[in-house]
């Protein structure tokens, strides 16, 4: 159940996230209520998947992959810019977080 909280939690992140980036500087107001929303939900379920796993390993865990698919999304539906080494630096996050799952 843990996983399904940690899960939900990363898609409610990085959507809102994406609702941040739609909404302007705050300035549009339907995508600047759901950013709120979906942060309140973010951690609402971080805050659920904390009783299954290690506080650290929770944080480490959402935000990396909060950081990198947020920065897939970002190149791939904002057409914002992608370089070596912004590749390099999602590799070393993705790598980061196996190992922290492995451990």
């Amino acid at each position: 159940m843990g996983y399904i909280f940690l899960v939900l939690s990363i898609i409610l992140g990085v959507s809102g996230q994406m609702c941040v980036k739609m909404s302007n500087g705050f300035k549009v107001k339907l995508p600047t209520i759901s950013a709120f929303v979906l942060f309140i939900s973010c951690i609402y379920f971080v805050s659920l998947s904390i009783n299954f796993f290690e506080t650290g390993i929770v944080f480490a865990i959402w935000a990396g992959l909060t950081i990198v698919c947020t920065t897939l999304l970002g190149i791939f539906i904002f057409n914002e810019s992608k370089s070596r080494r912004k590749i390099f630096s999602i590799l070393f996050i993705m790598i980061g977080v196996i190992l922290l799952e492995l451990v």
